[in-house]
């Protein structure tokens, strides 16, 4: 493999629904052996914040190094793995692009569909904000609009090949898809197609 063929030594820690399919499914795409640790009891423990402060997943541990943040995880896995093409070299215009779409995501996507899973289950309800809602999502459809339009003409988000960047994209489109939030964008239901026909495809 690359980075020197060096032997990786990788425990994940994850659990359900969560952005943590981002990470596993990065690592399926790159054939790497890992250790998934992921129940609910993992959430918040005091062995899961010497990993990620927050006490959240995913998280993983490579070589005894702690990571977290799903982008940042999923980026450098396929930074090990460079003859696996999913993620450009640093440096090049296709992997602005890269952090481009994912940061366009993150931003202008998830935290407006997080917001409304945090006032929908996540905060104790005398806390929750219902009028959130409306706004969080005319922001995301917009967003997402925005996204149909790039993907009429091509199938994957940088160059012309599937890569980490729809991995972490697809998840938040995946996300505001079930949540009713993607009709009328015919080119996204077709990219989520492709991505879930992928055997590794953890959506």
């Amino acid at each position: 493999m690359g980075n020197n063929d060096r032997q990786l030594d990788i425990i994940l820690y994850e659990y359900g629904p969560s952005r943590s399919k981002q990470a596993r499914w990065t690592l399926d795409e790159l054939g790497l052996e890992y250790t998934a640790i992921g129940d609910l009891s993992i959430l918040h423990s005091e062995e899961l914040k010497k990993v990620n402060p927050m006490g959240k997943v995913p998280a993983v541990v490579i070589n005894g190094e702690p990571l977290f943040e799903a982008a940042a995880i999923c980026t450098y896995l396929a930074d090990l793995v460079p003859e696996k093409g999913l993620v450009a070299p640093s440096g090049t215009r296709e992997r602005a692009l890269h952090l481009q779409w994912v940061s366009f995501a993150l931003t202008e996507m998830e935290a407006y569909v997080w917001s409304n899973a945090r006032n929908t289950f996540v905060l104790p309800e005398k806390e929750r904000v219902k009028a959130l809602f409306k706004q969080n999502n005319q922001a995301y459809i917009h967003a997402a609009k925005v996204l149909n339009k790039v993907l009429e003409d091509k199938e994957y988000l940088v160059g012309d090949r599937f890569s980490v960047t729809d991995i972490l994209v697809g998840f938040v489109l995946n996300w505001g898809n079930g949540m009713g939030l993607l009709d009328n964008t015919p080119n996204l239901q077709k990219y989520l197609e492709r991505l879930k026909a992928r055997p590794h495809c953890s959506l």
